[in-house]
């Protein structure tokens, strides 16, 4: 990034706003379908319970 930067250039990353934007919009369905609010720690400061997000598990087992 630094070399395009050095050009004159902006490099902008698409890809992690529609991902964004996919999270969003799943927090919205759960939310709608469901009848559950979801929270999103941004911030991932537990070693733990950063591993059992990326694992995909969770405090409750909801069926869908």
């Amino acid at each position: 990034m630094t070399t395009l930067e050095e050009l004159g250039l902006l490099k902008m990353d698409f890809l992690g706003l529609r991902t964004l934007t996919v999270i969003s919009d799943a927090i919205k369905l759960v939310k709608e379908s469901k009848g559950i609010d979801l929270e999103f720690d941004k911030d991932m400061k537990d070693p733990k319970a950063y591993k059992l997000w990326a694992e995909g598990k969770s405090i409750r087992n909801i069926p869908i």
